[in-house]
């Protein structure tokens, strides 16, 4: 009997030092906050046209180039230096919209009052709560943000 009450005064000793350690996590759902966002529609709206103004300039290079001996050869090699810079805008674009996801949970972080101090996306949880799932906050603080895609740092 006196080594259960030893053994359960230790083991409530080491829950209190052990407390700390442990952090309360919410997840976020990004690719639906992303594609639901003004922002995301935004950014989605920008690639779309540079996908068409892309395809389009593709396709007059190639009438243009028809009648040349190696108009094929001169067209896959426009068609790659296209994809490149659709990869590379594409890339940017997705950049500012990872960079102002993580501006919205560090301000909701900040601002939280429910001891959350680690927020993961949801894709990586192996499980959680419903209850844990604050993407409906993170897109009300996203939808604040006003992204200019056609500036150039």
């Amino acid at each position: 009997m006196r080594f259960a009450k030893l053994a359960a005064a230790l083991l409530l000793a080491f829950c209190a030092l052990a407390g700390p350690a442990f952090a309360e996590v919410a997840v976020v759902d990004v690719a639906r906050v992303i594609e639901r966002s003004v922002p995301g529609k935004v950014g989605q709206q920008y690639i779309d046209n540079l996908r068409k103004s892309l395809n389009d300039e593709l396709a007059a290079f190639a009438k243009s180039a028809s009648k040349d001996k190696d108009a094929a050869q001169k067209t896959a090699q426009k068609q790659a230096e296209l994809n490149a810079r659709f990869n590379a805008e594409y890339s940017r674009v997705s950049g500012l919209m990872a960079e102002e996801v993580r501006k919205a949970v560090a301000g909701w972080l900040k601002a939280n009052k429910e001891g959350v101090t680690v927020v993961v996306p949801a894709g990586s949880a192996l499980g959680f709560k419903p209850d844990a799932d604050v993407s409906r906050e993170i897109l009300k603080r996203l939808n604040r943000v006003k992204i200019d895609f056609a500036k150039k740092k």
